[in-house]
């Protein structure tokens, strides 16, 4: 029986692998023929693995501008809101320190490349968690209705337990409301708040919500003749 020529041997096997090939072939230049684009996105900033105990003191910015490149497809399939920016506080000590970001901090899949980022550095301020008891000091605006004053302003619970960096409970002594406004009022009356820390990390742990009572009575009078500003009895 004649021998059968090489080429024509295992021929199922060599057809299945120039299958293959061309398979590969076709999907590869596919993508080399796909136009290639370029997108914005506006995502946000992730801080993972913050060491216990501490506490990020800093403001940091609401959202990182980040521009990548891909082929079309790519770009289109994306899901901006499921990317973000990472930046791993792993073994970070208490104080402050500048990150800068990089493309790989980004979640972008394989065969798109992240060409542009602002802004590409972020300080991060880490400090130690603190506790404080500290007053409630209820903040007024507005002026009272002409001929009343204000005679006297208390606050329930006058007291607020407060967590948050150290540094920043260290230099307060007291701590604000929302405002209250008194614009037109003649008579006693309570208001509602809430207290209203104002440094970075600070929060309230106990008495958020305090009723502020403001006393108002008439405000003293003078007559023609009498010294001025003083009043009369």
């Amino acid at each position: 029986m004649p021998r059968r020529p090489f080429i024509f041997r295992n021929l199922g096997l060599k057809l299945l692998a120039l299958a293959i090939a061309l398979g590969v072939w076709f999907a590869l230049s596919g993508q080399r023929r796909e136009r290639i684009s370029e997108r914005s996105y506006r995502i946000p900033l992730s801080l993972v693995n913050i060491p216990a105990k501490t506490i990020v003191a800093s403001p940091l910015p609401g959202a990182i501008d980040v521009r990548v490149r891909g082929p079309f497809t790519a770009l289109r399939q994306l899901e901006p809101e499921k990317l973000e920016a990472v930046i791993d506080l792993l073994s970070s000590r208490p104080g402050e320190k500048i990150y800068r970001l990089a493309p790989e901090d980004i979640n972008v899949p394989p065969e798109i490349e992240v060409i542009a980022l602002s802004p590409s550095e972020v300080r991060v301020v880490l400090d130690e968690v603190a506790e404080r008891l500290l007053p409630v000091v209820p903040a007024l605006s507005g002026e009272v209705a002409p001929g009343s004053q204000v005679v006297d302003v208390t606050v329930d619970p006058s007291i607020a337990r407060v967590v948050g960096p150290a540094s920043a409970l260290s230099r307060m002594s007291g701590i604000g409301t929302e405002p209250i406004s008194l614009a037109n009022r003649s008579a006693t009356f309570t208001a509602t708040t809430t207290v209203l820390p104002d440094a970075p990390g600070v929060r309230v742990r106990e008495g958020q919500i305090v009723n502020v009572t403001v006393r108002i009575g008439p405000a003293p009078t003078t007559t023609p003749g009498s010294e001025a500003g003083a009043p009369v009895r």
